[in-house]
């Protein structure tokens, strides 16, 4: 699943770089007593996602705190709602804007420290992970087990006050084979690649509209990622709070050969051409703090969809899939979700395979900047390849070319502030429209945030 990770690193070094400074405003060092509304207002950023606090990634809120301390904290903060981020809430904006009121003659100096450095950094932070990932799929026909070591790498780069350009970088060393080179002569190949995931500049139009052009993530909201959470190159548009719609147009690889197999063999020869679509899609959903709630439109089209779908009687050159899904949370921990589709094309197929759904039930999840907190959830899986081709869950055997259904258990943990452990147990059934074999998955990963 995809999990997205934020963390303010790149400001974390330039305040850190800047430590040594002299600052010339008045008393620079002077204590803010803990009861100044500066504690509750970085507080609440803080619960907010906006700040993490200190360098080191703490908050000392019941301690006293020197007008230099806090002015790191307001840069971070800064960093997080200027100009083009606007991830935060209005109020979040309101907060930070009082803050750098308070502490503008520190900011004043630390900016100046600031400027200097970002230009030497040429305006990029750098943030990502190492992890460490294990498979195992089990079969009547006998076990397969992978192994594999990950650097991926998520640079956001200043392009100027309206653009930013992101990209994903991932590179994947096969354990197993305990070596990092990549496709080798001979079929087998081996697992180890390096994989530019997403690569596209955003920027935003109006506090509740973006644009995202090239390589960019799409992932289904309103069902929870089980029709797609992949990457498509074209573009994208999203607009509006309370209901958002997501526009995305562009060409979907379904190339098989950028998924491996547990023991880490590639699915296919990717010197082979492979089924290319057009895709297009609309998705409108409302999100608060009670629920999700949405439907989405999919449309892909190649001459080819048989082929990868692995249906002879799939001749039509469309797949036109509806979904619809929703979750409820009836405490902050605990959420209940579901979701439902269908593909409307491909006359000649039996209807159960054109269809997928999903049902999860969550409890808490695993926060980097807490450690001992932590999520379970169980989920039933019925995912065919003609209705959620490129769906985002860990457990279920997602890396056979054949479509499934069974339940799906899994916890994660956080043991240390920015270390995440998961596993998942997956149990059930490979199928076609006339046969059904019996298999499990083990999977667990260990990530290393930065």
């Amino acid at each position: 699943m995809k999990k997205s990770l934020i963390a303010a690193v790149s400001t974390a070094l330039i305040v850190g770089a800047a430590s040594t400074t002299t600052f010339a405003a008045a008393n620079p060092f002077s204590d803010v007593p803990a009861d100044h509304w500066a504690y509750d207002a970085v507080s609440q950023l803080q619960q907010d996602g906006v700040v993490n606090g200190y360098v080191d990634g703490t908050y000392r809120g019941d301690q006293l705190m020197t007008r230099y301390e806090m002015a790191q904290i307001v840069a971070k903060a800064m960093a997080k709602t200027s100009g083009f981020t606007g991830k935060a809430s209005s109020n979040d904006r309101a907060m930070v804007d009082k803050l750098v009121a308070e502490f503008k003659d520190e900011l004043t100096n630390l900016g100046i420290r600031l400027d200097d450095i970002e230009k030497r950094l040429d305006n990029v932070i750098w943030e990502g992970s190492v992890a460490y990932e294990y498979n195992s799929d089990r079969r009547p026909t006998g076990k397969t087990t992978g192994q594999k070591v990950m650097l991926t790498l998520t640079p956001t780069m200043a392009i100027n006050d309206n653009w930013r350009a992101h990209a994903t970088m991932e590179f994947a060393m096969d354990a197993n084979a305990a070596h990092n080179s990549t496709a080798g002569d001979d079929v087998p190949y081996n697992g180890s690649y390096f994989s530019v995931k997403e690569i596209f500049a955003e920027t935003e139009f109006s506090d509740s509209g973006n644009i995202m052009l090239g390589h960019v993530p799409v992932e289904s909201v309103a069902d929870g990622g089980m029709v797609i959470s992949d990457a498509v190159s074209g573009a994208q548009v999203a607009y509006g709070e309370k209901w958002r719609a997501v526009l995305t147009a562009g060409r979907f690889n379904f190339d098989p050969g950028k998924h491996s197999n547990d023991d880490g063999v590639l699915l296919g020869d990717p010197t082979i051409n492979t089924p290319v679509a057009n895709y297009a899609s609309l998705e409108v959903v409302t999100l608060s703090d009670k629920y999700t709630l949405g439907a989405a439109y999919h449309s892909f089209r190649s001459s080819k969809l048989g082929e990868y779908i692995g249906l002879d009687a799939y001749t039509d050159d469309a797949m036109n899939i509806w979904s619809v899904g929703g979750a409820y949370n009836f405490t902050d921990k605990i959420s209940l979700g579901a979701a439902y589709a269908k593909n409307t094309k491909g006359s000649g197929v039996n209807a159960s395979m054109k269809k997928a759904y999903n049902v999860q039930l969550s409890y808490g999840g695993a926060d980097p900047a807490a450690p001992g907190s932590f999520g379970a959830y169980v989920g039933y899986r019925y995912l065919t390849r003609a209705a959620a081709p490129s769906p985002s869950f860990d457990g279920v055997m997602a890396t056979g070319l054949q479509n499934q259904k069974g339940w799906e258990v899994g916890v994660s943990y956080t043991p240390f502030t920015n270390v995440v452990g998961s596993l998942a147990y997956f149990k059930g059934k490979e199928f076609t429209a006339d046969t059904e074999t019996d298999g499990s998955k083990y999977f667990g990963k260990l990530e290393f945030i930065f």
